[in-house]
Formats: C-alpha cells, sequence, structure tokens
C-alpha cells in the first residue's frame, strides 16, 4: 500500500511541475534576471549514517516576470567507519525546479511550484571482521529520481543577492543493483542566491 502511496506522489508531484508551467504564458515572457545560487540543507546528522542522501547544490536561478526556472547539480561524498567497517559513498544530482513567484513586499520574494531530478549513486564498502584475517570489500552503484512540490521565500538585503529558505516535500526512489530504495521525506534548505541583472 505504501509503494501505490509513493507512486500517486511521485504522479501528483509531476502534475504539479507541468501545471505550473501550463498556467504561466511562457512564451511571452523575456528572461528578466539569472544567476547562481547555492542550497545547503538544513538537517545536517553529524557523525551518523544517513539513509538518504542529500547533496549540497547548486543553482542557476533564471527568472522572468512571473516564472523561474532552476536548474541544479549537486554533489555528496560521505565517509562513514566504524571497528570492522568503512564505507564511502558518492552522490551526484542533476535537476530542475519550476516555480511560480511573487513579491510579497519590495525585497521579499514568494515562490511555489516543483523540483524534479535524476539521481546517481555509487558506494564502496570495506569490511574487516575483528576476529577474521579476511578483507572483504564490495562496490555497488545505482541510479533513481526525486520529484515533489516545493515552496520558499527570498530576502533581498541589496537587489543582486538574496538569503531565504525552501521547503521540498520529495519522493525519492533509487534502483540499486540488487535492491530498491523508495522513501518520501521533507527537506529543509538554506539558499543564497546573487544575480547577474
Amino acid at each position: 500500500m505504501l509503494v501505490g502511496v509513493m507512486r500517486a506522489y511521485a504522479l501528483l508531484g509531476l502534475a504539479v511541475l507541468i501545471l505550473t508551467t501550463c498556467a504561466l504564458d511562457v512564451r511571452a515572457q523575456t528572461v528578466r534576471r539569472w544567476g547562481l545560487g547555492m542550497g545547503i540543507p538544513a538537517v545536517v546528522v553529524s557523525g551518523a549514517r544517513n539513509e538518504l542522501p542529500m547533496p549540497i547544490s547548486c543553482y542557476l536561478p533564471i527568472e522572468t516576470e512571473r516564472l523561474r526556472l532552476e536548474p541544479e547539480i549537486g554533489l555528496l561524498r560521505e565517509d562513514f567507519s566504524s571497528v570492522e567497517r568503512e564505507e564511502t559513498r558518492f552522490v551526484l544530482q542533476l535537476g530542475s525546479g519550476i516555480f511560480a513567484q511573487r513579491y510579497v513586499a519590495d525585497n521579499l520574494l514568494s515562490y511555489w511550484g516543483g523540483r524534479l531530478g535524476l539521481m546517481w549513486l555509487f558506494q564502496s564498502v570495506r569490511d574487516e571482521p575483528i576476529y577474521s584475517d579476511v578483507i572483504i570489500r564490495s562496490e555497488s552503484s545505482g541510479i533513481g529520481f526525486l520529484v515533489g512540490p516545493a515552496t520558499g521565500m527570498e530576502y533581498f538585503p541589496v537587489r543582486r543577492f538574496s538569503m531565504g529558505g525552501e521547503i521540498q516535500l520529495l519522493y525519492m526512489h533509487l534502483f540499486l543493483e540488487n535492491d530498491r530504495f523508495s522513501a518520501l521525506y521533507s527537506r529543509p534548505l538554506f539558499f543564497v542566491r546573487w544575480y547577474f541583472r
């Protein structure tokens, strides 16, 4: 039943992206400004192995009067070690968001829409049991997708620089070599963006 709910949620997230795009007349709009941004997960679990890969991402916000398109690339490398085990995980995430936006004050921008992305995962494990001379090495990789709605706000202390936050409610599905992994989770992010126009 949970798998059915997650599939329905993935379709809902995709529908949000499509409806946001269709609700706005994209052809009649011209690029007003573009820039670079960085999103940092607000929830950090230090020293613990986190099953959900949450990369730090760079964004390229492209804005029109009412629409924002925001391609992203995210990278993550995590190392975990214990007495008997060493594990390294590398994640590459490519995606994009599409948002409607509106100024709620002179220097405060609100946006809402959705994000969609692909994720590649590589994992290397080295097990060295205490009471054995045998070292076991294994490697695995996988690919997956994530989709879901997102909303956020940006504060502009100066015209070209903004700070803000975003909350995402994402469905992630990873296809690993011998397994599948699905999760529905929220991801709060801190954002900084610099605009060139």
